[in-house]
């Protein structure tokens, strides 16, 4: 394990955030990396080993390195240092973990990250770094870019501002009748609008209908169009 180790430790000093939930956001410590394995390499509070070669297992050559702001994990395979430890991640909570290669290498990663965390507000070079140092565009790195363009629509005002009526400035709730086929995106808007963490937002969301936001309908038109935009169906419900 000791030349494992040194392999990843630049890697982990650097430690770098680009900022996009659905890329690291966090890193194990290197002189802690064992730590870094509860939840899926041992039980977090038992120790209990989880590790399988079955399918949809945790499997034992895999080890967590960083997690995504989402908690997805970030991990190699011990056995594959004569590739250079291709990068890998897989959804947490899905019942199963099932590996989707993010990068070929570690070394490409940790250079991809460095590329990334300097571009602004160019989607398109953002879309071309990860394309030049990943390949085709896989579903993990689509939703990358699809997150990033969200994330850069959301922060744009709203010219429209002489389009209302009276009724724009009844005050009431932003309901959620249902999330729609992006349920993911449409928590994180949510999450990012109320201040919540992900794992608040997403046990609101689990009941039938929830609150978005509140205030007036004025204030909650921009929201109402991020979240209809991804098929969500929502409704002004005004107070009392």
């Amino acid at each position: 394990m000791q030349s494992f180790y040194e392999d990843i430790r630049d890697f982990l000093n650097k430690g770098t955030v680009v900022g996009d939930l659905l890329l690291p956001t966090h890193y194990a410590k290197f002189e802690r990396l064992d730590d870094f394995q509860a939840g899926f390499r041992t039980h977090g509070h038992s120790g209990e080993n989880l590790v399988s070669d079955t399918d949809g297992g945790w499997h034992p050559e895999w080890y967590v390195i960083a997690m995504t702001g989402l908690d997805d994990p970030i991990f190699i395979a011990a056995v594959e240092a004569e590739s250079g430890y291709p990068v890998y991640t897989a959804a947490h909570g899905a019942g199963r973990w099932d590996a989707v290669q993010i990068a070929p290498s570690l070394a490409v990663f940790g250079r991809l990250l460095e590329a990334l965390a300097e571009v602004k507000e160019d989607i398109f070079q953002f879309k071309c770094l990860i394309i030049a140092e990943t390949g085709p565009l896989n579903e993990y790195w689509c939703e990358v870019i699809d997150e990033r363009q969200n994330a850069e629509i959301s922060e744009e005002p709203s010219s429209d501002i002489g389009g209302y009526d009276s009724t724009e400035f009844e005050t009431g709730s932003l309901i959620v009748n249902d999330l729609g086929p992006h349920k993911l995106k449409v928590v994180q808007i949510i999450s990012k609008c109320r201040g919540l963490s992900l794992k608040d937002t997403l046990a609101l969301a689990a009941v039938p209908e929830f609150e978005a936001g509140s205030g007036m309908k004025l204030q909650l038109r921009r929201l109402r169009e991020q979240l209809e935009a991804l098929d969500a169906t929502v409704e002004f419900r005004p107070a009392g």
